[in-house]
C-alpha cells in the first residue's frame, strides 16, 4: 500500500494542530512539540494505521500564510477540511476549498469540538454546505442525547478504550432523521458508480462496503465530501473517523514505484538552528538510499549523507527513502522549495503552485552596519523558507522593499529576520516613483559650456529644440545637424548629457520622461572641444529647456481587480472613490463580485488594511502597474514641498 498524504486544512484556532497530535498520540508516535499556538508555517506529522504510514501536513489557518497551504496541497492525496463548530465560517474556509478544488485534491470534512457547550455543529454542517460547491454528506452523525449513528453502519455507536462498540438500538426519537441521512448518503454514494446507481434503484440499498466504495469516486472526482464529526481535544470519535480515514483514502491500494529512478519534489525548506538548511521532499518514484547524489532542474548534481523521515513530529534517520514517503534532506544548499530532483537527470519537472501576488509592501533599512551586513544572506533564507515573500530593491529609488499578504505577514518575517538571523531593521512605507515631464515644446534653446584654466580648456555650445511627447513613450533624441559647426563624433556625448539630465527632473528630483530633443545646432572649438564639454553643455541646456517648458509631475497608476462579497460592493467602490480611484468595471464572478479599476499607487500603499476592515478579512485583490497620469495641482504641490525639505535637511 502507497503512504498517504494529508493536508490539514482550517481556519485559525479550528483546531488543526491538535488533530494532528491526538491522532499521532492516538497510535502511539510521540510529540516532542505540545504546543498548541496558531501556527505560521507548515509542519509535518506522521503515523501509522493498519501498516499505513499516514503524513499529516498541519497547515496555517490565517490568510496571510497562505502560501503555506499551496504547497502542502501540492503534494497531498486529501484534504480535510478541519471546522471549528463555536465559530461562524470565515471566508477564508471558502477560500482554501477552492485551492484544493484547482489542484485537484479530494477532501474530507471534519466537524470538530462538537462536546464543547458553545458548539453549534449541526449549523455549521448546514453553513458549510451553503459556503462549499460540493456534495457534503455526514458519515457519523450526533443528537442531543450526546450519541453519535455511523450512518455507513446505521447504527449508533460509544467508543471505550479506543475502540469503536456498536449498540443494539438507536437513540430515541432519532428512526425518522437517521433514515433520511442514511438514503442520502446511499443516493450520493451510488451517483459514484453506474452500477450502484442501478442496485439502488432497483433494491433501494447498498451494502457498506458499496457505500464507500461510492464515496471513494465522489470524492476522486472532487463531486463529494464525506462529513465526521467528533472532538480534537477530547478524542470524542476519532477512532472511527480513523477507521474511514483509511477506508476512504484515495489511492490507498495502490502499489508505489519502487524500481524506478527516484523522482521527488521539495515542497518545504526549514533552516534549522542547530541542523542547518533541511528540505522537506515528497518522494512519488523509486528509492532513495544514503550517500547519493541528485540532479536538479538545472542540470546540477548536489551530494547528500543523509536521508530522515518523520516519526510522530519529529526527524527519524533512515537507511532508505521509499516512494510514496516523506522523506528530509539535510544540508543540500543547491535544493529549493518547488524543485524536482532525480538521481538521474530529469526527464520531467513538477510545477510549482502559483503563488498569490504581495498585497502589501514595506521597505527595510538596516538597523546598524553589521545588519547592514548580514541582510541578503538572512532574506535568501526567509524567502527559501516562504517563498510567497517578495524582496527586491527597488531600480529607483533604491529602497530595498519586502511584499507579502497583509500586515501580520510582514511583521512575521521582520520578526523572524531579527530572532532566527539576528537581522535588525526599521519599515516605512515605499517611495513612490513619481516621474516628471513637460506639457509645452520650447524653441531654441542655447547653452555654452566655456572653461579656461591656464591650460586646454573646455568649450561647447548646444542648440536644442524640446518637445513633449504621447504618454508612456520615454525619450527621443533626434540629430538635425547642418554644416560642421559642430562634428558628429561629439553627437553620443550630447546625448549622453541629455540622459543624465534627465536623471533628477526640476520640480522634485525624480527622472523626467516623455519628451523629445533635437539637437540642430551647436559650436565648438578646435581645440578646447571634447565629449565632456559637449556632454556638460547638453546637460545644462536640457535643464534650462525644462524651466520654460512647464514641467508638470506624473504619479503612477495601477489597474486593481479587486474581488469582493457581493454586499460589500458599494462601501469598497465609495472607498475606491476616495482614493481618487476609477471604477472601469463590476463584474459578477460566482459567489463574489469583482471590481476593476485604476488608482494613483500613492493613495493604495496601504489598501489591503482599509480593504480587510469593509470586508471582514473577505477582499483581496491583484494589481499591476499601468501608466502614468499628470498628478492634481494640490497633490504635486505637496510632494514638491516634501522634496524641497528633504534636500534641505540633506
Amino acid at each position: 500500500m502507497r503512504p498517504i498524504v494529508i493536508a490539514l486544512l482550517g481556519q485559525t484556532q479550528a483546531g488543526k494542530t491538535q488533530l494532528a497530535q491526538s491522532l499521532c498520540k492516538l497510535l502511539g508516535e510521540p510529540i516532542k512539540n505540545t504546543k498548541l499556538e496558531p501556527t505560521t508555517e507548515l509542519r509535518v506529522y506522521r503515523f501509522n494505521y493498519q501498516n499505513m504510514p499516514f503524513y499529516l501536513l498541519d497547515t496555517p489557518g490565517d490568510e496571510n500564510f497562505v502560501g503555506e497551504v499551496l504547497w502542502a496541497l501540492k503534494v497531498a492525496d486529501l484534504a480535510i477540511l478541519v471546522s471549528d463548530s463555536t465559530q461562524p465560517i470565515k471566508y477564508h474556509v471558502k477560500r482554501l476549498f477552492e485551492y484544493a478544488k484547482k489542484e485537484g485534491v479530494p477532501m474530507m470534512v471534519f466537524v470538530n469540538k462538537v462536546d464543547h457547550e458553545k458548539s453549534v455543529w449541526a449549523q455549521n454542517i448546514c453553513d458549510l454546505q451553503d459556503e462549499l460547491e460540493i456534495i457534503q454528506t455526514p458519515v457519523v452523525y450526533g443528537f442531543e442525547s450526546g450519541s453519535f449513528v455511523d450512518l455507513i453502519q446505521k447504527k449508533a455507536f460509544k467508543t471505550e478504550a479506543q475502540k469503536v462498540i456498536y449498540l443494539d438500538t438507536l437513540p430515541s426519537g432519532s428512526e425518522q432523521r437517521i433514515s433520511t441521512l442514511w438514503e442520502n448518503l446511499m443516493e450520493v454514494s451510488a451517483e459514484g458508480k453506474d452500477e450502484y446507481i442501478e442496485k439502488y434503484l432497483e433494491t433501494g440499498e447498498l451494502s457498506p462496503e458499496e457505500i464507500l466504495d461510492g464515496l471513494r469516486e465522489g470524492m476522486i472526482s472532487l463531486k463529494v465530501a464525506p462529513v465526521f464529526v467528533g472532538s480534537s481535544l477530547t478524542g470524542l470519535n476519532l477512532p472511527l473517523f480513523l477507521h474511514y480515514l483509511y477506508q476512504l483514502a484515495p489511492g490507498k491500494d495502490a502499489e508505489p514505484e519502487k524500481d524506478v529512478t527516484p523522482l521527488g519534489y521539495v515542497f518545504k525548506t526549514l533552516y534549522d538552528p542547530y541542523a542547518g538548511k533541511l528540505s522537506f521532499a515528497r518522494l512519488y518514484k523509486g528509492e532513495l538510499t544514503t550517500d547519493q547524489g541528485v540532479f536538479l532542474p538545472e542540470g546540477k548534481q548536489e551530494k547528500y549523507t543523509q536521508v530522515f523521515t518523520i516519526k510522530g513530529d519529529s526527524l527519524e534517520q533512515t537507511k532508505v527513502g521509499k516512494a510514496g514517503e516523506i522523506i528530509v534532506l539535510p544540508k543540500v544548499e543547491g535544493l529549493q522549495t518547488g524543485d524536482t530532483f532525480s538521481t538521474k537527470p530529469l526527464s520531467q519537472v513538477l510545477p510549482k503552485p502559483e503563488m498569490p501576488e504581495p498585497m502589501l509592501y514595506l521597505a527595510l533599512i538596516p538597523e546598524t552596519k553589521a545588519d547592514e551586513d548580514k541582510i541578503s544572506s538572512a532574506i535568501a533564507k526567509l524567502k527559501e523558507e516562504d517563498p510567497s515573500l517578495i524582496f527586491y530593491r527597488h531600480p529607483e529609488t533604491r529602497e530595498l522593499l519586502i511584499g507579502g499578504l497583509g500586515q501580520m505577514h510582514l511583521e512575521h518575517a521582520i520578526k523572524v529576520l531579527k530572532d532566527k538571523y539576528g537581522v535588525k531593521v526599521k519599515t516605512k512605507t515605499p517611495t513612490v516613483p513619481y516621474r516628471e515631464t513637460i506639457k509645452k515644446p520650447v524653441q531654441s534653446v542655447i547653452y555654452r559650456h566655456k572653461k579656461q584654466t591656464g591650460g586646454r580648456g573646455q568649450f561647447a555650445e548646444v542648440h536644442f529644440h524640446v518637445f513633449p511627447l504621447e504618454r508612456g513613450k520615454g525619450f527621443e533624441f533626434v540629430e538635425t545637424l547642418s554644416g560642421m559647426n559642430v562634428p558628429r563624433n561629439f553627437v553620443p556625448a550630447v546625448e549622453k548629457g541629455v540622459r543624465e539630465a534627465m536623471e533628477k527632473g526640476l520640480l522634485a528630483g525624480y527622472p523626467v520622461v516623455d519628451v523629445k530633443v533635437q539637437f540642430y545646432d551647436g559650436k565648438s572649438h578646435e581645440v578646447d572641444s571634447s565629449d565632456l564639454a559637449f556632454k556638460i553643455a547638453a546637460f545644462h541646456c536640457f535643464k534650462k529647456a525644462l524651466e520654460q517648458a512647464n514641467p508638470v509631475l506624473l504619479e503612477p497608476y495601477y489597474e486593481y481587480e479587486i474581488y469582493v462579497p457581493d454586499e460589500t460592493v458599494g462601501d469598497v467602490v465609495g472607498d475606491l472613490n476616495s482614493r481618487r480611484g476609477r471604477v472601469l468595471s463590476i463584474d459578477k464572478e460566482g459567489k463574489v463580485t469583482k471590481i476593476r479599476a485604476l488608482a494613483p499607487l500613492a493613495e493604495m500603499l496601504e489598501y489591503v488594511l482599509s480593504l480587510n476592515g469593509i470586508t471582514g478579512g473577505r477582499g483581496y485583490f491583484k494589481s499591476r502597474f499601468s501608466h502614468y497620469e499628470e498628478a492634481p495641482p494640490f497633490i504635486a504641490e505637496n510632494i514638491i514641498a516634501k522634496a524641497k525639505e528633504s534636500k534641505a535637511e540633506a
